[in-house]
């Protein structure tokens, strides 16, 4: 076999594990809302639940973006130690996501739906409820994604 089958092989390993953490995640999150809706005898409306889960579909945009900018943006790309790079790229994806959550969901409610997700609710709701879950996501892409350098030029 030769090294470059086996990279590539590696690498679909490491997508289909972090493909199968999205999905539990995902499925442990609609377990949650359920669980929340039972015990609190609250249930939201099922457009809203459905809004609500489908913002999850962002991290797929929001680690492209900041994929691409710590490989583009000169700053980003001149940290050459792994662990800050990766701490800041999970800071900044979670925040980013927060961001586009909340923002995107008082957007689709105010238009389309009957019911209104002000912008400043959404982002206390997502920090109280959702935060841990985004930053365990994005610890699991910084892994993947931000690797060390090996162009790195010794001075």
């Amino acid at each position: 076999m030769s090294p470059v089958f086996q990279q590539k092989k590696l690498r679909m390993k490491a997508t289909l594990k972090y493909l199968s953490v999205l999905i539990l995640i995902l499925l442990v999150t609609i377990l949650q809302d359920y669980l929340y809706d039972q015990k609190f005898d609250h249930s939201i409306y099922d457009t809203e639940n459905r809004l609500i889960n489908s913002l999850w579909i962002l991290i797929f945009p929001v680690s492209i973006l900041w994929n691409v900018l710590f490989k583009k943006v000169r700053f980003l790309a001149r940290i050459h130690i792994v662990l800050i790079k990766r701490l800041l790229f999970i800071i900044l994806a979670t925040v980013t996501h927060i961001l586009a959550f909340a923002g995107l969901a008082d957007f689709i409610a105010t238009n389309f739906f009957e019911q209104n997700l002000p912008f400043l609710i959404n982002i206390r709701f997502t920090i109280s409820v959702d935060l841990y879950k985004y930053l365990l996501i994005y610890s699991i892409i910084a892994l993947i994604l931000v690797r060390k350098n090996k162009n790195v030029k010794s001075r």
